[in-house]
């Protein structure tokens, strides 16, 4: 009787861990100052270079000009196919992307849910960071109008047996639409003659 019991309790315990299994995005801190919509023109060609960014799936293009579209930036992106007659305005990114993990602290957590019998498997959390290093030039007629830099981090909570694919697109989402938006505000300070 005594030992159906331990084993009903470590089940329950052990369910309870696994339910506990997951994870949640933090996204970036956003820029303090709204955006006013502002056209900056009718019509930009998007180009986008992301090799750089591993976890990006090459969503990064797709995404960006999604955000600056529904902000107002530009009313038709020309992304990622390029029309015969292309505006003379393009828009150029070159962004780079990590993936910063905790090393030493994982480890030692990882060995404590092998010594408790994964018990904790779904109340210790590890910590993963996406970080982007982006620069983005405007340019007319071949002659840069503006150019500037965007650091962003993304962060990422999970439990050991979290899906990677979900929480890492999940970042993806988080990180590049912070992306547009704050291309958007840099944007915003472009008046075209």
């Amino acid at each position: 009787m005594r030992k159906s019991l331990k084993v009903r309790v470590l089940s329950i315990l052990l369910t309870c861990s696994i339910a506990g299994c997951g994870w949640k995005v933090i996204p970036p801190v956003l820029p303090e100052q709204p955006i006013s919509p502002h056209s900056v023109a009718e019509r930009v060609v998007l180009t986008v270079n992301d090799r750089a960014v591993v976890w990006g799936g090459g969503q990064l293009g797709q995404i960006v000009a999604d955000v600056l579209l529904s902000k107002g930036t530009f009313k038709e992106i020309e992304y990622p196919v390029e029309s015969r007659n292309p505006p003379d305005l393009r828009l150029v990114i070159n962004a780079n992307g990590r993936v910063n993990e905790e090393v030493g602290p994982g480890i030692v957590k990882g060995i404590i849910i092998g010594c408790l019998l994964f018990l904790p498997v779904g109340l210790i959390r590890f910590d993963k960071t996406f970080e982007l290093d982006t620069e983005v030039v405007l340019l007319k007629a071949g002659k840069k109008l503006r150019q500037f830099n965007i650091k962003s981090k993304t962060g990422i909570s999970h439990t050991l047996f979290s899906a990677v694919e979900e929480y890492e697109a999940a970042a993806r989402q988080a990180a590049f639409k912070d992306l547009g938006e704050r291309i958007a505000a840099e944007l915003d300070m472009v008046r075209l003659d």
